[in-house]
């Protein structure tokens, strides 16, 4: 279900970009630099973690328990390649501790990354749990973007597990990691 706050770019039709999508890579009017990275809810996510770089979200759409979003902040960037060292290997250190977090609470029997940037061209990466054949919806195979839009996840739930990921994620810091 869309997010009237937050709309997506206009779906291209088959064998198109979204409408705006030049000057969006560009940083004009990108969907992604008008979030409020200030606040602890930016009503799609529920803010996880808030790093020198980039913050992490629990992501309220979709049918994935779980699903989380880091998304690059200092900057309008459209492709890792604009990054620095330094932001670079920040912005992954932070992929990498919400990815450990994630499969930390939720034990999942694959963990997918996905820095798309095909629909917003800002630098985020999905942090996807997948989970055994019987609970699953494309095991093995990738999942339709529809389960990762789609649908709301159940509130109480969505709070609860994002207090847990904030207190795994509070506990890697100044570790290496988080192993399940």
């Amino acid at each position: 279900m869309p997010d009237p706050a937050h709309p997506r770019p206009t779906p291209a039709p088959t064998g198109a970009w979204p409408e705006n999508f030049t000057s969006h890579r560009q940083g004009t009017d990108c969907p992604m630099c008008a979030n409020d990275f200030s606040a602890d809810d930016i009503g799609w996510g529920l803010l996880l973690r808030r790093r020198e770089v980039s913050n992490a979200y629990l992501r309220r759409s979709g049918q994935v328990r779980g699903y989380a979003v880091v998304i690059y902040t200092g900057r309008h960037v459209a492709e890792p390649t604009d990054l620095d060292e330094g932001e670079a290997a920040a912005f992954w250190r932070d992929v990498l501790a919400l990815g450990r977090s994630v499969e930390a609470l939720y034990e999942p029997l694959k963990m997918n990354y996905l820095l798309l940037g095909n629909q917003i061209p800002h630098a985020h990466w999905h942090c996807v749990p997948r989970r055994d054949a019987g609970t699953e919806l494309a095991p093995g195979g990738p999942l339709p973007f529809d389960a990762l839009d789609l649908g709301h996840q159940d509130e109480e739930q969505l709070q609860a597990d994002a207090r847990a990921l904030r207190r795994l994620l509070a506990d890697a810091d100044g570790r290496s990691g988080v192993r399940r």
